[in-house]
């Protein structure tokens, strides 16, 4: 099964690049800037199915939501990390509906990376909590009090 890492942060890429190496031991591990899940013709795209993902949306001018479609609908990875700057709720939330297992707001330190790279592949997930805020509750009654017993 395939390792594919999508970005342009050349850090970013070394490190977790070496990092998916050594957690994928035999498998393939491809790295291409997040544009070519837009770009390569269905022939330049894995053979097999793709085990992890990590798509960094960040550096890029292309709209993260036609990033995450591009990835869902052509490759369908098992599981997937995403990486970006502006990480609001709705972002967050519609990564997960497309089956994402984790969003992570950039900048993050390797360990931070590194942390969640592990722990999606080993299947958890990894989102901000504000991602999934239960809204705060609206007080009772026409006068803004609460009922208190």
């Amino acid at each position: 099964m395939t390792t594919l890492l999508l970005a342009h942060n050349m850090m970013l890429r070394r490190g977790v690049l070496r990092h998916l190496r050594e957690l994928a031991a035999l498998a393939p591990v491809l790295s291409q800037t997040p544009e070519w899940l837009l770009e390569a013709t269905p022939a330049e795209l894995p053979p097999g199915p793709v085990d992890f993902a990590l798509l960094d949306c960040s550096g890029t001018d292309t709209d993260a939501f036609r990033l995450l479609d591009a990835l869902h609908s052509r490759l369908a990875p098992r599981r997937w990390l995403v990486m970006c700057e502006t990480l609001d709720p709705e972002f967050a939330r519609y990564a997960a509906g497309l089956g994402a297992s984790g969003c992570l707001p950039v900048p993050a330190s390797p360990e931070q990376t590194r942390a969640a790279v592990a722990l999606v592949r080993a299947g958890g997930q990894c989102f901000p909590r504000r991602a999934f805020a239960m809204p705060p509750p609206s007080p009772i009654g026409s006068g803004g009090s609460t009922a208190r017993g």
